[in-house]
């Protein structure tokens, strides 16, 4: 099976960024390719690029992981 990524972010309490702030969670994908979740989160990266405790990263799937609970 394909690797999956997704585009995971949102607000935190601080520049610690271990507490997102309640209901500013945002999961976009899953994408088949990095390349595509790239340009999803250079989007959102660039659209919150003033606020500086809001924060985007690219997960991915492990390899024969996806579709399992």
């Amino acid at each position: 099976m394909k690797t999956q990524f997704w585009v995971i972010g949102g607000d935190y309490h601080d520049h610690s960024f271990t507490k997102v702030v309640h209901g500013t969670l945002e999961v976009a994908g899953p994408f088949e390719d990095r390349a595509e979740a790239t340009r999803v989160w250079h989007e959102r990266a660039q659209a919150s690029r003033y606020r500086a405790t809001t924060r985007y990263t690219i997960a991915a799937s492990p390899n024969g992981a996806e579709g399992r609970s």
